[in-house]
């Protein structure tokens, strides 16, 4: 089964997914960074770790992350040359922040794992797809 692991980037917060089996997405962490290639350097060890066969990216339709996540793809490629696949996503925090309200987490929870939590919400959504 391949590992995929996914990636929603913000211009402050990326929140990292994994699958490891390609049925169930899993949070893993939020990386804090905005220069892009410090975050690629702060995502190496995810992606050392995980070993992914395949990077899914989570990227609206408009916006500055659209740019954003382009830029993060190439400079990510240019050090781990795997398929990077980008898939529409829209208010994936938004709905993160609701589905972690409706299982009763704390306001400061929930900010902690709201980007990691919109990831695997994005994965997930990726994986049904297929």
């Amino acid at each position: 089964m391949p590992i995929i692991l996914c990636l929603d980037p913000g211009t402050a917060h990326t929140g990292i997914a994994i699958s490891q089996e390609g049925i169930l997405a899993t949070p893993v962490a939020t990386v804090y960074e905005k220069d892009v290639d410090q975050l690629v350097t702060k995502l190496l060890p995810y992606l050392n770790k995980y070993n992914p066969d395949k990077i899914v990216m989570g990227v609206p339709e408009y916006g500055p992350i659209v740019k954003f996540s382009t830029d993060l793809s190439e400079k990510i490629y240019a050090v781990y040359p795997k398929e990077i696949v980008f898939f529409r996503e829209d208010l994936s925090s938004h709905t993160a922040r609701n589905v972690m309200k409706a299982q009763g987490k704390t306001l400061l929870r929930r900010k902690k794992e709201e980007h990691q939590t919109a990831a695997a919400l994005i994965l997930q959504e990726y994986l049904d797809s297929l």
